[in-house]
C-alpha cells in the first residue's frame, strides 16, 4: 500500500485509498499491560511483560474484539493488536515481533489498521497526537476519513502514548517503537 502522505513531518496525512484491501489483508496486534487495561480490553488478550513507559515489550496476540473482526478471512484467528484503554478503538499491527521501528526500516513500513467501535462522520478524522513517555516529545498525525489503515511514523524509539479522537469520540493507546 503506498504511503499517500501530505503536510510536514509534525503533522502528516494519510489518504486511506484501499481500505477494504488492508480489512481483508492478515494483520497482527499488540496488547496492553494489564495493570491499564479496561475490562472491555482486557477481555482481548492475557498477560504480557511490558516495558518501560507502559508498552509491551512485544505485541499480545489473541482473536480481536467481535467488532473488529470483519474483512479477515478466519475472524477468531489470533491477531497482534493493541486496544484502547476505553475499548473503542483497536490498532492492528502487521508484525508479531517488533512491529513498529523508528525511523521505519527500509523494506516494512509502520502500518496500523485502526477499527473503531463506535460509529463514525463520514470524512472525519482520526487525529493523534503522540507523546513519547518520560519526555516533552510529542507530534500530531491525521488519518483523512477516520479510522482505517494509516502508516504512523514516530522521530524516536520508545514507549508513545496516542490520544486519538474521531467523530467526537476519544481513546488512547500505548505503542512501542523499536530502533529501525
Amino acid at each position: 500500500m503506498p504511503a499517500l502522505w501530505s503536510g510536514h513531518e509534525a503533522a502528516r496525512t494519510y489518504a486511506p485509498d484501499r481500505r477494504a484491501a488492508a480489512l481483508a489483508a492478515g494483520c497482527t496486534s499488540a496488547g496492553q499491560p494489564a495493570a491499564s487495561r479496561s475490562p472491555a480490553a482486557a477481555a482481548s488478550g492475557g498477560q504480557a511483560a511490558a516495558s518501560g513507559g507502559g508498552c509491551l515489550a512485544q505485541p499480545l496476540v489473541s482473536p480481536l474484539p467481535s467488532w473488529a473482526r470483519a474483512g479477515f478471512s478466519d475472524p477468531a484467528a489470533p491477531q497482534p493488536h493493541v486496544l484502547g484503554t476505553d475499548g473503542d478503538i483497536v490498532a492492528i499491527l502487521w508484525a508479531v515481533r517488533d512491529p513498529l521501528h523508528a525511523p521505519p526500516l527500509p523494506n516494512r513500513a509502520n502500518e496500523i489498521l485502526w477499527v473503531s467501535r463506535l460509529p463514525g462522520q463520514p470524512l472525519s478524522p482520526l487525529k493523534i497526537r503522540a507523546t513519547l513517555a518520560g519526555t516533552s516529545l510529542s507530534v500530531s498525525r491525521q488519518v483523512i476519513g477516520g479510522p482505517g489503515p494509516s502508516y504512523v511514523d514516530v522521530p524516536a524509539a520508545g514507549c508513545w502514548t496516542l490520544a486519538l479522537s474521531w467523530s467526537g469520540h476519544t481513546d488512547e493507546v500505548k505503542l512501542r517503537y523499536v530502533t529501525g
